[in-house]
């Protein structure tokens, strides 16, 4: 592998392995999360131990400094990391029963009143949540759904999203990997998935496969 983008993919790895301990955000878009994703789709492109390794010591870091006070949408908060670690798990990069990991997050989503969230955005609001249970509803049975949202709360779900278009997976990538700077020199960017380091990695993974 020693084409550009393999070069450029190397020196993203080497540079997140060595600063990532200086991100604080914890999240998907600017953080932590972000950079978990970059890593378990590197190790799966290179078949390399040392960064699945990488990704499941960032993840643990993740899901032990979780504040109580870290809010639940897509963007910096709970539903983020979830939605991270539920794509982990379908996509077959790390092994483990979602419904038993994501509990808590799903109680703290399930405390936000949802007929009172006047912000629609997929970054900070009802569009950003309900990609979350989305995803999750994908991978539990129907035996399981009430140990993680009760039927109530998915039937109100329902109504209130009725006609609002929520993206998958694949679309939520779309736009991530839309925002990125056309600078690819490293050193000069952050390292998150939204114009950072991270992003740009996904992006030339994307065209690479």
């Amino acid at each position: 592998m020693n084409t550009e983008k393999d070069i450029l993919l190397r020196r993203i790895a080497n540079h997140l392995i060595l600063h990532s301990i200086d991100i604080e955000d914890i999240g998907l878009f600017h953080g932590k999360m972000g950079v978990v994703l970059f890593f378990a789709h590197y190790a799966r492109y290179t078949d390399s131990a040392i960064y699945d390794d990488f990704a499941g010591e960032l993840l643990e870091e993740i899901c032990e400094n979780i504040p109580e006070t870290l809010p639940i949408n897509l963007e910096t908060g709970l539903c983020g990391i979830g939605w991270g670690i539920e794509y982990l798990i379908q996509n077959g990069f790390m092994e483990g029963d979602s419904n038993e990991i994501l509990t808590e997050i799903d109680k703290k989503v399930m405390e936000r009143d949802l007929r009172r969230i006047k912000d629609l955005s997929l970054e900070t609001g009802l569009m950003g949540i309900s990609c979350y249970i989305s995803l999750r509803l994908l991978s539990i049975s129907h035996k399981a759904i009430e140990e993680s949202f009760d039927t109530y709360y998915l039937s109100e779900w329902r109504k209130i999203t009725n006609k609002l278009k929520i993206w998958n997976e694949q679309e939520i990538w779309n736009y991530l990997l839309s925002k990125q700077p056309k600078d690819n020199n490293i050193l000069s960017l952050n390292l998150c998935l939204i114009n950072g380091c991270a992003g740009v990695g996904m992006k030339c993974l994307t065209e690479i496969q």
